[in-house]
């Protein structure tokens, strides 16, 4: 058995302990899947309806994007694209897969490797600060306002939300920062005379040139920018709605919209960092777990809902998989097993 199935089985085993485990702390485990069957069928479609949404926008945000540096394509390729990127999403360790296979499928079309990569990272960076701004201005609203429904903040609670405002607001600068030395000449300068400074130089100085020349594009277009944080606003807005629905579905009036607005960052923050597993599979239970337990949800409403989001992820990234099976677009099989090779 090679290296790469021994790895593969290795994260499908850490994500059935992480399950084990998390089932094992529940007080009454068959009480879950009474949840899980029970759970109102409707708002569970219409929370399918907006993860797909928010899939279909996100196409349309990166288009935005690649028309600003040149790059037209029709947006029928852009959805399959993209939709063939939820599906990696959903069944590679992290969401780094769809992004490579984005910008692979991108750079085979056009010959134009550097500016399909440079709207691949700018699209991903603007997208987890936005994600965090949410974050920090829904913490500090709650803080402010305290919960919608009256009720007080445990003390755990208060703690975590106190620590949620100041997380995500220095999430967001640093974020900021990073879009900022993307699209700055000054700051790009900055970033070349250091790489002047480390090993490996003959590397890295040519490939840094070569994306800073294609990021500089965005430089002359920050409507483009700024359409594109718009978009991740409404992503922001649909993928809190995803969830909130599925808490919905299975106790209604247990968690607010505002109060999602919360977490939902901090859980996609939590998918790319700790990318132990297939499509974050025991991570994604286990932070919503946490997170809805901290929010006076309930641990046992954050396990359904992390398992029922995960479901749902998995049907509604199904035609992508259908997608790339029929060969649209073709993906050598070292791209899959190895993204970090070809995302250089």
């Amino acid at each position: 058995m090679t290296r790469s199935r021994w790895i593969d089985l290795l994260k499908l085993a850490v994500a059935a302990g992480l399950l084990v485990w998390l089932v094992a702390r529940l007080p009454d485990p068959a009480a879950l899947w009474q949840q899980l069957l029970q759970a109102n069928k409707w708002p569970l479609l219409l929370g399918a309806a907006t993860y797909a949404s928010a899939v279909a926008l996100s196409a349309v945000k990166w288009g935005i994007l690649l028309r600003a540096a040149g790059i037209q394509l029709p947006p029928s390729r852009l959805l399959t694209y993209q939709w063939i990127a939820e599906f990696f999403n959903n069944f590679l360790p992290a969401q780094v897969g769809g992004d490579v296979l984005r910008g692979y499928a991108v750079a085979a079309d056009t010959q134009r490797r550097a500016d399909a990569a440079a709207s691949v990272v700018i699209d991903r960076f603007i997208g987890l600060m936005v994600f965090m701004l949410g974050a920090a201005i829904s913490a500090n609203a709650v803080l402010i306002w305290g919960k919608p429904d009256g009720s007080p903040f445990s003390p755990e609670g208060a703690l975590f939300m106190r620590f949620a405002a100041v997380g995500s607001a220095l999430a967001t600068a640093a974020l900021l920062a990073v879009v900022a030395t993307l699209v700055s000449r000054r700051l790009q300068g900055v970033v070349e005379r250091l790489l002047r400074l480390l090993p490996f130089q003959h590397r890295t100085l040519p490939l840094w040139t070569q994306l800073a020349a294609a990021f500089a594009v965005y430089r002359a277009h920050p409507g483009a920018l700024a359409a594109a944080a718009a978009g991740s606003a409404l992503i922001v807005l649909l993928t809190s709605a995803n969830i909130w629905l599925i808490a919905y579905a299975v106790q209604p009036g247990k968690i607010s919209l505002v109060e999602v607005l919360v977490v939902n960052p901090i859980i996609v923050f939590a998918l790319l960092v700790v990318p132990l597993s297939p499509g974050g599979l025991g991570i994604r239970q286990i932070s919503f777990a946490g997170l809805f337990l901290f929010m006076g949800a309930g641990y046992e409403l954050g396990t359904a809902v992390g398992l029922l989001q995960q479901f749902m992820g998995y049907l509604v990234s199904i035609p992508g998989g259908l997608l790339w099976a029929r060969g649209q677009p073709h993906v050598p099989s070292q791209t899959i097993l190895n993204p970090g090779k070809h995302a250089r």
